[in-house]
């Protein structure tokens, strides 16, 4: 047992040391190196179409907002390369006989005197609604927007009583 005590205590020695000493450290990172997607093909805005019933100058209206993607306006391009095909409106509002008061169809290029330069190339015509009746004007909100972003230019359109538009920005927060 005397000469087993001995190679213990140099064995735990031994253990004591290696474990204390200190570990190299590395700065090696390793990561996956991130690949920027590639571009799909041309996006395209899904449809919408929507009807809405309203009261005005004490006769009742339809009116029939519809939006579709089209090819043959010029696409839009993002930071990217991500191509984007831009979007017609066409609004008709129609009388309770059935007759159509106004019809007309809206791109982008309606508001070119509303939007930016930066807008125009990067922009699509992307939101279009029935907002209100307010006076003598049937009212929509519209957007030109950069796709797939919150960033857009919110206008108002107004169709007058003989069915002449006036277009302006909508400076009204939505909170009001």
């Amino acid at each position: 047992m005397k000469r087993l005590l001995p190679i213990i205590v140099i064995v735990l020695l031994a253990g004591v040391i290696v474990s204390c000493s200190e570990k190299k450290k590395r700065n090696d990172i390793i990561t996956r190196k991130y690949e920027k997607p590639a571009p799909q093909g041309p996006i395209r805005t899904d449809d919408y179409k929507d009807s809405k019933p309203f009261k005005w100058l004490d006769r009742d209206y339809m009116c029939t907002v519809e939006r579709l993607a089209d090819d043959s306006l010029p696409m839009v391009k993002d930071e990217t390369g991500q191509l984007f095909v831009d979007n017609r409106v066409k609004v008709v509002i129609s009388r309770s006989d059935g007759s159509v008061f106004f019809d007309r169809t809206f791109t982008k290029a309606t508001f070119n005197s509303y939007i930016d330069d930066d807008f125009r190339q990067t922009g699509i015509l992307e939101g279009f609604v029935f907002d209100k009746v307010e006076a003598d004007e049937v009212r929509f909100a519209c957007s030109v927007c950069r796709p797939q972003s919150d960033e857009f230019i919110p206008l108002i359109l107004a169709v007058n009583r003989t069915g002449g538009i006036a277009i302006t920005r909508d400076s009204r927060l939505d909170s009001e």
